[in-house]
């Protein structure tokens, strides 16, 4: 049964654990606010999962692959390009239309399995499509992104979306995400978008130092505010992680589209044993002590969390 992921710890120095299965996910925080260490906390923490196909992670980076492609070997599949992430969401939509056909009158929830997994559409930098695109692009690939997010949760096929600037205008479907997470902001009417009228007092994601990347807010299912702060994730981590546990499945495209044909399907290789006939296995994120805050004002929540993370995005 898939669990909550370790992303973190929150300012008490608890774990914060993001539930994914059944919730569509958005992440804003301006340049270098550490939402790569939400986006590796998020996919690397499936990563036992992955290797089972369990899970299948489809990744979309719009930075032309600066990010995904350090964890290519946890990817069932990537797109790095406008038009390929059309491609991406289109094949999820009929995933969805093929589990609703064989779902009715049967269950009303998919629950993942290996071989029937869950599909997680990870966008870094979604206003590269849902924005900045060209106008049939972007029009496209809002109207793809809505009915995904509006029809997918129930059939196993969750998002998990990154952005920089959360005004509506950039993320027409932002109302549709079914929780939000604000690392730092530009402004307080930028939190309000992200978390909520009245949450910019509670919240201040707009406060949050430039030099404490990975650090923000999110209420939780209590509505509750919580002060949160992610791991971080070296280059040689991810790839390590990747390397241990490589993707059950790869995509392959069909035929026609590919110059070395096969299967739907590749088997991903296995890592290779070490001399003593073990599988090598990474080593954890940096997780962080913070030190807890004397009072609870916006002051000392901030600095208790700076503990939590020693390293620059």
């Amino acid at each position: 049964m898939l669990t909550p992921v370790d992303v973190g710890r929150d300012e008490s120095g608890m774990p914060w654990r993001l539930s994914l299965v059944g919730r569509h996910t958005l992440v804003a925080g301006r340049s270098g606010s550490g939402k790569g260490s939400v986006l590796w906390g998020s996919v690397a923490s499936l990563a036992p999962w992955i290797a089972q196909d369990t899970v299948r992670v489809h990744g979309v980076d719009l930075k032309r692959g600066v990010e995904i492609a350090m964890g290519d070997g946890l990817m069932y599949r990537t797109a790095y390009r406008p038009e390929q992430a059309l491609t991406v969401l289109r094949d999820l939509l009929t995933i969805i239309d093929e589990r609703a056909t064989r779902m009715v009158g049967q269950s009303r929830l998919h629950e993942a399995m290996p071989g029937d997994p869950l599909h997680v559409l990870v966008i870094d930098e979604l206003a590269a499509l849902t924005a900045y695109a060209d106008a049939e692009v972007k029009k496209e690939g809002n109207r793809l992104l809505a009915e995904i997010l509006t029809q997918g949760r129930a059939m196993g096929v969750v998002v998990v979306a990154f952005v920089q600037d959360p005004k509506k205008e950039t993320v027409p479907a932002r109302g549709l995400f079914t929780q939000t997470i604000a690392l730092r902001l530009a402004s307080a009417d930028e939190v309000r978008m992200v978390l909520g009228q009245g949450m910019s007092d509670e919240a201040p994601a707009h406060r949050i130092p430039m030099n404490m990347p990975g650090a923000g807010y999110l209420v939780t299912e209590e509505g509750a505010v919580a002060r949160v702060r992610a791991h971080y994730w070296p280059d040689l981590l991810i790839k390590a992680t990747a390397a241990h546990y490589p993707a059950a499945k790869r995509w392959v495209p069909p035929l026609e589209e590919s110059s070395t044909g096969g299967a739907q399907f590749v088997q991903a290789a296995a890592a290779q044993p070490d001399e003593g006939g073990r599988a090598p296995r990474p080593r954890g994120p940096r997780k962080r002590s913070p030190r807890r805050p004397a009072h609870r004002t916006e002051e000392t929540n901030v600095i208790a969390l700076e503990g939590i993370r020693d390293a620059p995005e």
